[in-house]
Order: C-alpha cells, then sequence, then structure tokens
C-alpha cells in the first residue's frame, strides 16, 4: 500500500500487516511493498523501489523520502497537518530530515523512544535513521521542514551542524523572531516558484541558519562538548556494529581510553564504553521498532557471535528482551 506522510504529499510510506495467528487456517504468502526514495543520480532524480517483506504479525512502516513536487529534495508541510495519517501513534523511521518549528499549541511526541513535549517555541530536528512517534499533536501550530540527507550543499555551519552526531535535536527559539519567520517564509515562496536546485538549497540554508544560531548558543552555554567528545562520538556513530570496545576507537580519536573516558563523562555524566553501549543497544531497539528483522539476523549485523550473546545484551541494557518490543 502507497500512502503519503501525514497525507500530505511529503514522503513514500509503505505499511504492510501480516495475518496473526488467528487466520482461521488460511496460510497467506508474506507481503510485498515497494517504497519509492528519490536519489540523485547524475543530473536527474531517479526512483528506486525498496522492498520491504513482512512475515510476522506487526505493523511495519517504512518511510521513504517522496515529495508531491518530483526532484524536489526540500519540502515545507504545516503542523499538524504533516502529523496525521498513518503516522500517528505509530513508531517510523524516516531517511531524510525533519525540522519542525512550534509556533502555538501544544503536543507530544517521541524521539528515539523518548517522550518530549512540545509547545511554542520548540525546535526539534530528527535526522535520518532516528525513530519518531507522534503522541499529542491536535492542538499543534507550527512548521515542518523535510529534507533529504544532500539538499544542503556542504562546506557551511549549517551542513555541518546537520551532521553532527552530537549536536542536540531539541531547543528554542522566539517562534515571533523576524529573522525565524522572514526566513521561513522566504522558503516558502522559493519552494511555491519554479526555482532551480541551488534556489532551493539557499534557502533551506537560510531558514535553517537562525534555528542552528539558537541551537549553538544553547550548546555554547552549557560548555560541555570536548574535541575529544566529537571525535569519539563520530567515531561511534560510524563504526558501532563492528567496534563494541572503547580501545577499539583510540586511532580514530586520537585519544587514549582514559581520555575518552574523561570526556565522555563530561559531556554526558556516563563512562565511554556505557556512552558505546547505549548507541549499540538504541539501534537495536529502532530496528527492532520498525522492521520485521529476526532476532538472529539483528545480533549478526551489529557484530554478536551468537544471538544468545545479544539477547543478555539487550536484556542488560533495556530490562525487557527482543521480543518484548514486538508485543
Amino acid at each position: 500500500m502507497q500512502e503519503e506522510y501525514g497525507r500530505a504529499g511529503a514522503a513514500g510510506v509503505a505499511e504492510m500487516e501480516a495475518p496473526g495467528a488467528g487466520g482461521e487456517g488460511v496460510h497467506r504468502a508474506p507481503f510485498w511493498s515497494d517504497i519509492s526514495i528519490p536519489l540523485r543520480s547524475g543530473r536527474h532524480d531517479e526512483v528506486v523501489l525498496r522492498p520491504v517483506m513482512v512475515e510476522t504479525g506487526q505493523h511495519v512502516l517504512g518511510v521513504g523520502y517522496a515529495p508531491a513536487a518530483a526532484g524536489r529534495a526540500v519540502e515545507l508541510r504545516r503542523l499538524p497537518d504533516v502529523f496525521r495519517g498513518v503516522v500517528r501513534h505509530r513508531p517510523v523511521r524516516p531517511d531524510f530530515h525533519v525540522v519542525g518549528v512550534i509556533t502555538g499549541g501544544a503536543g507530544r511526541h517521541a524521539v528515539d523512544f523518548r517522550p518530549d513535549d512540545l509547545a511554542a517555541g520548540a525546535v526539534f530536528w530528527l535526522r535520518p535513521g532516528q525513530v519518531h512517534q507522534v503522541l499529542d499533536a491536535d492542538r499543534l501550530h507550527g512548521t515542518a521542514i523535510l529534507f533529504t540527507p544532500d539538499a544542503l550543499a556542504p562546506g557551511n555551519r549549517v551542513a555541518t551542524f546537520a551532521d553532527d552526531p552530537v549536536r542536540p535535536s531539541r531547543w528554542a527559539v522566539d517562534p515571533r523572531d523576524p529573522l525565524v519567520t522572514t526566513a521561513l517564509r522566504h522558503l516558502e515562496l522559493v519552494l511555491a516558484a519554479p526555482s532551480c536546485a541551488r534556489d532551493i538549497a539557499d534557502a533551506l540554508r537560510l531558514a535553517l541558519t537562525p534555528l542552528v544560531a539558537a541551537a549553538r548558543g544553547a550548546a555554547a552555554d552549557n560548555g560541555l562538548v570536548s574535541a575529544v567528545f566529537a571525535r569519539f562520538a563520530a567515531a561511534v556513530e560510524a563504526e558501532f556494529p563492528r567496534r563494541h570496545r572503547v580501545g577499539d576507537y583510540e586511532r580514530a580519536v586520537h585519544a587514549g581510553t582514559k581520555t575518552i573516558d574523561r570526556s565522555v563523562r563530561r559531556a554526558r555524566g556516563i563512562s565511554a564504553k556505557r556512552y558505546l553501549d547505549e548507541r549499540l543497544a538504541l539501534e537495536a531497539r529502532r530496528r527492532l521498532a520498525t522492521t520485521d528483522v529476526t532476532v538472529a539476523a539483528l545480533a549478526r549485523e551489529l557484530g554478536f557471535s551468537e544471538a544468545t550473546n545479544f539477547v543478555k545484551f539487550y536484556r542488560r541494557m533495556t530490562g525487557t528482551t527482543p521480543a518484548s518490543v514486538r508485543q
């Protein structure tokens, strides 16, 4: 089934439901569906089909970027409209950026399974691969910007911020700030016109600039992110499925384990090993909540030699079993 993200034409969503155990003796073949995702290839956008197979009684929701205007790497939508449809009350894992600016009302959502209240002035930025669940959005008002990872031209502060694994994902702005409102309005006008990709990329960068400035200001007030921690976090993001020990990151971070541990404790209040284990457990939970991957296959993908070792690790980190995520 092909649906629109929030029924607003902002993304392609494939939703499939396999029959439960009470199928009254009727055997059904696994369900297959395709998610259309525009990918840049040379000078043209081409749509590729990604098959998703469901063999359990679970709902599996895959979200790929598929804009209403073909070839557009950026879309601007209104809240709460973008949160309506099949994504409501269901965990989804978009493969694109979602930046929300709340201008009024109140609501609640969860990012990577952590609930958070939303009110006027809140800004949230979902990175590709994060799990998002709408809990209450009917009273929210605001703007959502959806864009692909390659929509931002590299080599500027906004693009650097977007790719930073330790950047904040939630902060506050004044929703009446002329810099914020004018930049968002400019992006809306550019998207409404027959603009070229470069103009759209420039408008996106300008729209995000005051939001990023506010986030950087909040981070500077904390003053806790050292260069060592930033390098460690980036290395973990790239290597955690294959490297499970802090010592495995010494070369990439250019620091010893004790220095790495001190930097993580200062930035996050936990040990470097705990930080690494939490990232591994988060990825496991993301995959279990949004795909039909088997525990054995997931254990292999995350670098565990035996599924039993993965189950023990998951129970130690979360207090539950992998199977409980799908109940």
